[in-house]
């Protein structure tokens, strides 16, 4: 009888197990699915049903700190497509809905949605101007017939009586009710100019650094892909346990929140991921030791010039980002950095984007040369180290923690 409820006891526990990694598999192919059928909608031009599907993919994985790269690259053609068929329609209410939603998702915004909802905006209110002025001009029409009507019929109801005092009185009514209407269509105007200013405001994005004379495209899946296996590489040879991906979401993070568009940051992401590829090149015994001489030490700081040669794989229109990222990630505003001691706007913006970011993880995460940090401490020794430090990229971090 013991040996029977034994049985019983450890087919009980498999069957929760199991049914915990069942239910967890669900949850975790939910998204995918969802993306699957937003793609199928996609590449049938079905544009509304494949905008419905990825706001469900967006609402899930929004609930999280990180909205997946998979998820962005998928929702910006599905948006920029449905905006185009809402330009096609007219239909102003739809683009309502996507402002909506894009104040939800501003990840999802690029160079190219954000031009086109200008566009529609611009579109909308040229023909409501031209409905307020039709129905203005009708009105001061019809107004001023009744109001010359009614004082052709007083004046020769009165032969004379009251003629100049009716005559004045006439005449100020008519300059009231001209005045009326020029506040109304000045009011009309202001309140386009207005709208025309929140949605450049809500959309605007700061001109690209890598980009001055053509737009870059969203990194590709494979190029992703490819740097978080490299990541994971150099996290083991460091011994830093999803070191890599933390900086590199919180770059992608607070370069989005610093106003640099969503296909930009995206590429910032990437080479965040492998920023630290020269360290692949080092000895082992030296990435481990606790203890370190003056020698070793500039072993260490060699790394920064040794990353080119792992990012051979990296496309040439993006190669610049991820030299510069790799290269010059150990700058210093104040120039006491190294390797080459640049300082304030001569360090690439990614550079400096990595420098704050690393460090802040550095210092919040539990390393053997680290105490436990909360987040606020972490913040405020950036802020005290401003000879370090990007203020404004620390201000922008601090703003999102």
């Amino acid at each position: 009888m013991k040996k029977i409820k034994k049985i019983a006891f450890w087919f009980v526990l498999a069957l929760v197990f199991f049914t915990a990694i069942f239910a967890g598999c669900t949850r975790l192919s939910r998204t995918e699915k969802i993306l699957v059928k937003a793609n199928e909608k996609f590449s049938s031009n079905q544009y509304k049903e494949a905008y419905d599907e990825i706001n469900r993919a967006l609402a899930i994985t929004s609930a999280r700190d990180f909205i997946p790269v998979n998820v962005l690259l998928l929702a910006e053609p599905i948006y920029f497509s449905y905006l185009q068929k809402i330009a096609e329609d007219k239909e102003y209410l739809a683009l309502e809905d996507v402002e909506s939603k894009l104040f939800l998702y501003p990840q999802v915004e690029s160079a190219r949605i954000n031009e086109l909802i200008m566009s529609l905006v611009r579109t909308h209110n040229s023909e409501q101007d031209v409905q307020i002025a039709y129905s203005g001009r009708a009105a001061q029409s019809n107004v001023l017939h009744r109001v010359f009507s009614a004082f052709a019929g007083e004046v020769s109801r009165q032969k004379g009586r009251g003629t100049f005092v009716l005559a004045i009185v006439v005449v100020v009514v008519l300059l009231m009710l001209t005045f009326l209407l020029a506040v109304i269509l000045l009011l009309a105007r202001l309140f386009k100019l207005n709208r025309e200013n929140n949605a450049r405001l809500r959309h605007a994005s700061v001109v690209d650094v890598y980009a001055m004379s053509k737009k870059l495209p969203p990194p590709p899946a494979d190029l992703v892909s490819t740097c978080e296996q490299l990541g994971e590489k150099i996290d083991e040879a460091t011994f830093r346990r999803n070191h890599s991906r933390n900086v590199a979401e919180l770059v992608y993070k607070v370069a989005y929140a610093s106003g640099v568009s969503a296909e930009l940051a995206s590429i910032y992401y990437c080479a965040a991921l492998v920023y630290d590829a020269g360290f692949l090149s080092l000895p082992a015994e030296l990435l481990s030791a606790r203890e370190i001489g003056d020698e070793e030490r500039e072993m260490l700081k060699s790394h920064a010039e040794k990353a080119a040669k792992y990012l051979s794989f990296v496309p040439q229109e993006y190669r610049a980002i991820f030299i510069d990222a790799a290269k010059s990630h150990h700058e210093n505003i104040d120039g006491s950095g190294y390797p080459e001691g640049l300082s304030s706007a001569e360090i690439p913006f990614i550079a400096r984007l990595i420098r704050v970011c690393e460090s802040y993880v550095s210092i919040a995460s539990v390393r053997g040369w680290h105490e436990i940090r909360d987040r606020e401490s972490a913040i405020a020794e950036l802020e005290k180290k401003g000879e370090l430090y990007d203020s404004k990229i620390v201000a922008c971090l601090r703003s999102i923690i």
